[in-house]
């Protein structure tokens, strides 16, 4: 198999720029050149990252990508190489601690899956095709199984992929009193912990609204639970996540409504311990005494008024959100939760059409990505009541066309949480005690690029928490500097930053 040289270039710059608690401690580069693209990180605590991207060209009827391994210092440890059916494009990505999963599949339902390894770099591949009519959406993996979401003339099922063997198996999710078609699959989790995955369903009962059920699998497939969350409630689960408390014991949270399953009007906290719902409660977002706090004085006293009066009249004021969810943490039997806000953005764009031979000049609305405007932090005792909330500003750099998670978290001697996030060229630091006291709030120019004459003319990133108190920050930034003497005076990379804070 032909290799190539170089996919990217790459500048490794050690970098010691000290602002109070933040030091950016290393950065490397790789220069986005004609012929490359998807270029991609994967992270994997104290055994470093895998850095992935793929060549345009194609080698008759393959497609090559390039697999790097770089050390905690980031340092180029390894380099290996796939090829990949040309028709086949790069459908799901999914990490766990130990392996980065590559799968690849294209309109035909052939597909290609990869297992690499973060500390050997070792590459096991299986390859096969999808059963006639299987539509497949997210992916799990528990040990040696791969998991999707699936539908069959739209009945769902869980589908497994043994990546040792190559052995397929069709799971049905069923319910009694339920048609199959009813059944709509909300979401797919892997739970590490227990070694489970855990199928959200919404079920759909004509004239008696819907409920939300959570299935159970062991790592073979096989079920081993199932639970009503919604059960006697009027609420409809718009979003959902779980987190392992204890064996058989787990907390869901996301957000709710009362009207439809794609928006919000707040977030919920739920507990389940042996399929046993111990309690579920619902929070509306103007229950939080600062959710409001993002917006301009004058919008907050509207709102606040128009709440009065619908309380005056024994009725709830509701407003809409979009809300990512974070996983719940537990810090000092505080459960907290973390939801950031966002809404879709939309362009307006003009083309010609023609009717009868004549020019028609007409308008269409383009998705435009997801604008992210705030962020909410909420804490609750372990009976799920509010004990406190906290409400501030986002803004991200760019707009992405899929829901994500902007702010990184990670937690400091078993009492403190941090919460940092970035922009263009800031990051955005806050440290939360479990009672929600602030113990740091600061803004950090601090994504570098190495050099004072250097001018950041774009620049977009990620904030990611790595391991212990060490971040990455990484994305693509346009740099010029009219000082260098040798080669271009603007550079186009993809940067990585070793970022320490504490």
């Amino acid at each position: 198999m032909k290799k190539h040289a170089l996919l990217i270039s790459l500048v490794l710059l050690p970098l010691f720029y000290v602002f109070s608690q933040v030091k950016t401690v290393t950065r490397i580069e790789f220069e986005l050149k004609e012929g490359f693209d998807t270029h991609k990180l994967a992270k994997f605590g104290d055994n470093g990252m895998l850095f992935y991207c793929a060549s345009t060209e194609k080698n008759g009827k393959t497609r090559e990508w390039k697999i790097e391994q770089y050390s905690t210092d980031l340092e180029l440890l390894d380099t290996k190489f796939i090829e990949t059916p040309s028709k086949q494009y790069l459908d799901e990505t999914y990490t766990n601690t130990t392996d980065l999963y590559l799968f690849f599949s294209d309109k035909k339902a052939t597909y290609s899956l990869f297992k690499i390894n973060a500390k050997t770099l070792k590459i096991d591949k299986v390859i096969g095709s999808f059963p006639p009519k299987v539509i497949v959406n997210e992916i799990g993996i528990i040990d040696d199984y791969v998991y999707f979401d699936a539908y069959i003339k739209k009945s769902p099922m869980l589908f497994s992929l043994n990546i040792k063997t190559g052995k397929q198996n069709l799971i049905p999710i069923t319910l009694s009193g339920y048609n199959p078609k009813d059944l709509i699959i909300e979401d797919v989790q892997v739970i590490d912990e227990s070694k489970e995955v855990l199928v959200y369903v919404h079920a759909y009962m004509k004239g008696k609204g819907s409920d939300t059920f959570i299935f159970r699998f062991n790592n073979q497939g096989e079920k081993t639970g199932t639970t009503n969350l919604t059960k006697n409630q009027d609420m409809l689960l718009s979003s959902i996540s779980a987190s392992f408390i204890e064996k058989g014991g787990y907390l869901y949270t996301g957000t709710y409504s009362k009207r439809s399953s794609t928006s919000s009007q707040g977030i919920y906290l739920c507990k389940t311990v042996n399929d046993e719902v111990k309690f579920i409660k619902f929070y509306n977002f103007l229950e939080f005494n600062k959710f409001l706090s993002y917006l301009p004085e004058k919008k907050q006293a509207k709102i606040n008024a128009k709440k009065e009066k619908k309380e005056t009249q024994g009725k709830e004021l509701e407003i809409n959100y979009l809300m990512v969810s974070h996983d719940i943490i537990l810090i000092n039997d505080t459960y907290i939760y973390i939801g950031e806000a966002f809404y879709p953005t939309y362009r307006t764009e003009t083309y010609t059409s023609y009717v009868n031979g004549k020019p028609v000049i007409r308008t269409r609305r383009i998705f435009n990505g997801y604008q992210y405007t705030h962020a909410t932090i909420v804490g609750f005792n372990q009976q799920g009541e509010k004990l406190w909330d906290n409400t501030f500003e986002m803004w991200p750099s760019y707009k992405p066309l899929f829901k994500k998670q902007f702010i990184t978290s990670s937690i400091e001697n078993d009492r403190k949480l941090n919460l940092l996030f970035s922009t263009e060229t800031e990051i955005k630091a806050m440290t939360f005690f479990s009672n929600g006291e602030i113990s740091t709030e600061k803004v950090y120019s601090l994504i570098e690029t190495g050099s004072e004459e250097d001018k950041v003319k774009y620049s977009y990133s990620n904030l990611e928490h790595w391991y212990n108190n060490y971040f990455l920050a990484h994305g693509r930034q346009i740099i010029k500097n009219n000082e260098e003497k040798i080669g271009n005076k603007k550079r186009d990379v993809y940067f990585v930053n070793k970022i320490t804070y504490k």
